[in-house]
């Protein structure tokens, strides 16, 4: 996931860069990549940094790069955080939490604005929870 969270970052610069007009550089702005991780049966096991996804010599330690994943474990969320959502992504959240916890789920109160696009938020961007992270 590193790796490919270091792809995205620098196809996002690199699209900034590629914007730029000929000799007047575009204003830049940081990219931020979030992680969302909607495994419920076990938590997230994989590296969350480019050191920790390599053996690098310890010669070699100071001059590697490190770069980190922000990971957000969404059925692992504390019940008040997830109660704090104020958009769809509660439903979500709250599904994810349950599943985990009780391993059904139980609709709460409210109504859903957008299904169509929670219907379409995990089929889309991420793998299915029977993978492996």
């Amino acid at each position: 996931m590193v790796l490919r969270v270091i792809s995205y970052d620098g196809a996002a610069y690199r699209d900034q860069m590629n914007r730029d007009e000929k000799g007047k550089p575009r204003e830049r702005y940081p990219v931020v990549t979030l992680v969302l991780y909607f495994g419920y049966q076990k938590h997230w096991d994989k590296p969350l940094s480019l050191k920790g996804r390599f053996d690098i010599p310890k010669a070699l330690e100071p001059y590697v790069n490190d770069y980190h994943v922000n990971l957000f474990e969404i059925a692992w969320l504390p019940d008040e955080t997830i109660a704090m959502f104020q958009s769809d992504f509660r439903f979500v959240s709250d599904y994810f939490s349950q599943k985990r916890k009780n391993q059904q789920y139980k609709a709460p109160a409210g109504e859903m604005k957008h299904v169509r696009a929670v219907l379409e938020l995990h089929g889309k961007h991420g793998k299915s929870d029977s993978e492996s992270p």
